[in-house]
């Protein structure tokens, strides 16, 4: 509009419909520009996008080539070590199949990443790695020769003196070469995000300023205020994260289904969602990690449903879906089924891939309830239900369910009670060094000495304790109570007698552990040696390197740390070599069998090995029969622990454990 014209037009009265054709113009040109500014912006940003995804995508073949090197290197070495340890000749030759394969594996794994962009310090490691392989493997062949030729111990004597040695050092190339690897990978998905954050800059700034024009228009010619009351009603009956219908929109949609249903003769299943260990992500990785897990479950749900299906969000990590008009109770199942497995399929989020899992209640309508409060609340209580037995499953409801819920809910309760009232209690089982035929520690293991149930194992209660919190005061008291009683036992002449507490990962990672600890030596005035913690290898696995630390602070007050059911859980030799611990407890698993089993004797018999070169005490659980005890002190395991020694007894019942003569009790023990 020229200047000029001003004066003109303020002369003139206003022609309405002009004006509106003029606002409708306007906002058509801005709408028209919004899309263009779009178009142009997501063209930049895919292209930036398709780079990243190549550069990643690269980087992580590379990664995952030296990765499978690393890994098949180590495990040839203990295969390598296995084999000098087996005289059977099957199962000597089902391992040489393993040590060629894993060979195989790491060759095929070595020309692939050789046929990929490398720089010149990864073409200089693997140049490195390949010179001393040339070194080591003629001592892997000679290895094998021996071994075939049933020279074992010559073999064994090898494989320790040279043979490990070299292998060492080519996995310690490879761990230089995963490293270097990583930190390439690293630069280059910075210099391609970095030209993703450019194109993204661009599209928001264009976008933004065409967005910003096109509202003023925009605001002129719809109606702003119906735009904002719709925009607050969709706030009030929709969840602002996923945008799914929340509680209040989601009952009454519920309702509907349930009138229709009722007047069609049909079924609603109404299924309760609940995430596994959705807690542990949201402190591991932060809140908006979890917020985009969440996002990504909401669209999986919706994708798996039909578009007349309800899926909405109750709060947190819970979702409901409700399955309309069905006649039979399968559709229903082939849905939950189909939840379950693309809910665990795996998720990125920043970069990492994640894996999750729900657990799911189940109920029917007319069969488990015929208002939407019963139907909801059934469903709950089956959801509970699946996840108590163990998760990445689902429950259909049944009766029977609602009074064990009212069961729990007593039981947790009285549990609440418990502590204040001296119900918790420890029990002891011995462990028997076979060497000195005396009891050398007592294991402390919780009891509940429920007024009305009797006496009740951890399996009844625990999970209890660690869902409300309780465990960290709960063991602090106990553990104070197992220090002052081995203290007693101490002033009563058995100086020598060790006490082991077990510590869940609540209470390992609490701020308190230490402090803990140090009240419970100081006040019950016994020595730190005298005290063990046993830790389970899960502990150490959700964050290595500040577990380290932790531990090193436990060892620093003179403690004993040890790992209980080691062979179970998820750490491997590297890892082992990292942990501070002070002793190794073998699984009952191992144990179980072992008269009958030649593989669970090697696999004993090798960790018994390692453990003398890593200058570790070792203590064998679950030892019930006579058969196991000789065959366990053959192997050259002197410390045993089970029920054919004692099962876990009252404090009053330990002194006649320590005053037992051992050597008449289970008979003659040769050592």
């Amino acid at each position: 509009m020229h200047v000029d014209a001003l004066p003109t037009m303020a002369r003139r009265p206003a022609n309405p419909a002009a004006w509106r054709r003029t606002l409708l113009a306007g906002f058509v040109i801005q709408l028209l520009l919004i899309v263009f500014v779009t178009a142009m912006g997501l063209q930049q940003l895919r292209t930036a996008a398709d780079n990243l995804n190549a550069v990643v995508d690269l980087h992580m073949r590379k990664q995952n080539l030296t990765k499978t090197m690393e890994v098949s290197a180590r495990q040839r070495t203990i295969i390598m070590f296995m084999l000098t340890k087996i005289d059977d000749p099957f199962e000597r030759d089902e391992l040489l199949m393993q040590f060629h394969q894993k060979g195989s594996e790491f060759a095929t794994a070595r020309l692939a990443l050789l046929d990929m962009p490398l720089n010149d310090l990864e073409h200089s490691l693997l140049t490195m790695q390949r010179q001393l392989i040339t070194h080591a493997q003629p001592l892997q062949d000679q290895v094998i020769d021996l071994i075939g030729a049933d020279a074992n111990q010559a073999a064994m004597d090898l494989v320790l003196r040279k043979t490990i040695p070299a292998q060492n050092d080519v996995i310690a190339v490879l761990s230089q070469l995963d490293t270097e690897t990583q930190r390439v990978a690293q630069a280059a998905s910075l210099k391609a995000r970095e030209g993703h954050v450019v194109a993204r800059f661009w599209l928001y700034l264009l976008s933004g300023a065409a967005l910003l024009v096109g509202l003023f228009v925009a605001a002129v010619v719809l109606h702003y205020t119906h735009r904002v009351n719709r925009e607050r009603e969709q706030l009030a009956t929709q969840d602002t994260l996923t945008g799914l219908p929340n509680r209040m929109l989601f009952m009454d949609r519920l309702e509907q289904s349930l009138i229709r249903a009722k007047r069609h003769e049909t079924l609603v299943g109404v299924m309760f969602i609940d995430l596994d260990r959705f807690k542990r992500i949201n402190d591991t990785l932060g809140h908006a990690s979890g917020d985009q897990l969440i996002c990504g479950v909401a669209g999986r749900l919706r994708a798996v449903v039909r578009a007349d299906d309800i899926v909405a969000r109750l709060g947190g990590d819970e979702f409901v879906v409700v399955i309309n008009d069905v006649v039979a109770l399968t559709p229903i199942l082939q849905v939950v089924e189909k939840m379950l497995a693309t809910v665990a399929e795996p998720y990125n989020l920043d970069g990492r891939e994640i894996f999750s899992s729900c657990s799911i209640g189940v109920s029917v309508y007319p069969n488990d309830g015929t208002d939407s409060g019963s139907l909801l609340k059934n469903a709950d209580t089956a959801m509970y239900h699946a996840k108590n037995n163990g998760r990445n499953r689902f429950q259909l409801y049944g009766a029977a369910m609602n009074a064990m819920a009212e069961e729990r809910l007593q039981l947790e309760t009285d549990l609440h009670h418990a502590q204040a009232r001296g119900e918790l209690i420890f029990h002891y089982q011995p462990q028997l060094n076979l060497e000195t035929g005396h009891i050398h520690a007592v294991e402390a293991l919780m009891r509940w000495q429920h007024p009305d149930k009797g006496l009740l194992v951890p399996a009844a209660f625990l999970n209890l304790l660690e869902e409300t919190g309780e465990i960290v005061n709960v063991g602090r008291e106990l553990l104070q109570s197992a220090c002052h009683q081995t203290a007693h036992w101490h002033a009563a002449g058995f100086t020598s007698l060790n006490v082991a507490v077990n510590v869940s990962g609540k209470e390992f990672w609490h701020d308190t552990l230490l402090a803990s600890v140090c009240d419970a030596l100081e006040q019950s005035g016994l020595p730190a040696h005298a005290l063990q913690l046993e830790l389970t290898e899960g502990i150490f696995m959700e964050d290595i390197d500040a577990a380290v630390d932790r531990i090193l602070a436990l060892k620093a007050l003179g403690i004993v740390i040890s790992i209980d059911d080691f062979g179970t859980g998820y750490s491997s030799l590297a890892h082992l070599k990292r942990f501070p611990i002070d002793i190794l407890k073998i699984d009952r698993y191992f144990v179980g069998d072992l008269p009958n089993s030649p593989v669970n004797k090697a696999l004993i018999s090798s960790i018994l090995a390692l453990c003398q070169g890593l200058h570790l005490g070792t203590v064998a659980e679950g030892v019930e029969n006579r058969e196991q005890l000789e065959s366990l002190q053959k192997l050259g395991c002197q410390t045993l622990q089970g029920y054919f020694i004692s099962r876990p007894v009252p404090v009053d019942e330990v002194i006649g454990l320590l005053q037992c003569d051992w050597q008449q009790t289970l008979g003659t023990i040769r050592t």
